[in-house]
């Protein structure tokens, strides 16, 4: 038995050529898909990176004023013991101000680092932004931290007329100033974190103005 092959109807080099065409059709449209996909992923991290750093400027120039409070909530804390030394037994402050330290924003990194997004990133982008908002995050619980051991002492200032609060005012001093000072340490670092960023402060990060010397004045017993 003998099989032949059916004649192509205008010949194999034509309908090679036909083939051809279907073929870089075919890899034409793949790689406009291709392209339409990069450009989605491009516009998509650029939208990100816009609104991270639109978040990490406010963060950073809600730290760069509580940095700005640290001389003078340490010239607070001394005038606490000096006033701690030389009041009458009787004495209290009912009425003692601290200090005002913003709070701050990770919600757009909270975002990122679960979409898909994230991962259309450099490694390295990755890592710095990781960084950064690692370090927020620690300013975040040393300040919560600070603000508690200052409630504590304007609590034991309250109280000063108590002779166990006032034995009390020095140990609650010597708190607060630790974490000032971790507070301090780590908003540092992460104001070199953001300088490699390029992020610039946004005034807009505070929604009201504030006197970041208003503790150097003195201390209204």
């Amino acid at each position: 038995m003998h099989f032949r092959l059916p004649k192509p109807l205008h010949g194999w080099r034509e309908f090679a050529g036909e083939v051809g065409i279907i073929v870089i059709g075919v890899l034409i449209a793949l790689g406009a898909e291709q392209l339409v996909e990069t450009l989605h992923w491009r516009a998509s991290v650029s939208q990100m990176r816009e609104a991270m750093r639109s978040e990490l400027a406010i963060d950073r120039t809600r730290v760069e004023i509580n940095l700005a409070q640290d001389r003078c909530i340490n010239a607070r804390l001394d005038a606490v013991l000096r006033w701690s030394a030389s009041a009458p037994a009787g004495a209290r402050i009912p009425n003692a101000h601290g200090p005002l330290l913003w709070n701050y924003h990770t919600s757009t990194w909270d975002i990122t680092k679960t979409s898909p997004t994230a991962g259309h990133f450099s490694l390295k982008e990755q890592l710095m932004y990781a960084g950064a908002y690692d370090s927020i995050a620690n300013e975040q619980r040393y300040l919560f931290e600070e603000q508690g051991s200052w409630a504590d002492l304007l609590a034991t200032l309250a109280s000063a007329d108590r002779p166990e609060s006032r034995g009390k005012i020095e140990h609650d001093v010597a708190i607060a100033r630790l974490h000032l000072r971790t507070r301090d340490s780590n908003g540092r670092s992460l104001l070199s974190q953001l300088d490699k960023l390029g992020i610039k402060p946004d005034p807009a990060g505070l929604p009201i103005r504030m006197d970041p010397h208003g503790l150097c004045r003195p201390l209204e017993a």
